[in-house]
């Protein structure tokens, strides 16, 4: 299903592309047939250049706000898992210069420090030399990859709490974490990554220090968050 969402939203973005290309179409006519929420992005910093009257809603911001804010509202609104993880990512493939190439992630956004952060399905395409153009949807609208959002971003911030830890381990460390968190244990991990068990006592007895925990439970739960 998620494949047939992603093929969905390519030919739309494609067609979208096009028509806004040979100027047969208005933007804000054209939002208002589309699903989701349709937005312009700087290919540069990703600040908001256009973004529809749905999406304005959403996020509380008026087109004059986000073109006098830039990508600073980003920061203010967004986890520092989307800024520096997801990104990067999409910045990677942007760099790529495909403009046929279709990018799929998931973001988030928390209108202030004490609300609850929600997250959207969006899939991005390069519109032109200095532009991205996307369709961000609510989870809700594509029901099947809500569990995939919810293992992804940890609606109960287990990214956001693990965060700095998970960066403190080093290469060998997260391999190990993965493999604890499929639920092998210390020998099958000596097996696979061709070391020996005491070594892997070592590695697990780093991690449980790191991590702050020793419950093999919430290892597999920091696991599932950070290798989705």
């Amino acid at each position: 299903m998620k494949k047939r969402l992603l093929n969905n939203q390519q030919k739309k973005l494609y067609k979208i592309s096009q028509l806004i290309k040979d100027g047969r179409v208005d933007l804000d006519d054209l939002a208002e047939i589309i699903p989701g929420i349709l937005h312009i992005n700087s290919r540069k910093d990703l600040a908001i250049e256009y973004i529809s009257k749905k999406g304005c809603d959403l996020i509380k911001y008026s087109a004059e706000e986000l073109n006098s804010l830039g990508a600073k509202v980003l920061h203010k609104h967004q986890s520092r898992y989307t800024i520096e993880n997801v990104y990067p990512k999409l910045f990677e493939e942007i760099s790529k210069g495909d403009k046929n190439r279709v990018i799929p992630f998931f973001q988030d956004w928390q209108h202030s420090p004490s609300e609850k952060p929600f997250f959207l399905f969006t899939a991005s395409k390069i519109l032109n030399e200095e532009q991205l153009i996307s369709i961000s949807l609510l989870p809700k609208d594509i029901e099947h990859v809500c569990s995939k959002v919810d293992r992804l971003f940890g609606v109960n911030k287990i990214l956001e709490i693990y965060y700095n830890k998970y960066e403190s381990l080093t290469k060998r460390e997260k391999e190990i974490l993965n493999l604890l968190g499929r639920e092998l244990s210390r020998k099958q991990i000596s097996e696979v990554l061709f070391i020996s068990p005491r070594t892997v006592k070592k590695h697990c007895e780093n991690l449980f220090k790191k991590l702050g925990t020793n419950k093999r439970t919430e290892l597999q739960t920091i696991s599932s968050a950070f290798t989705y």
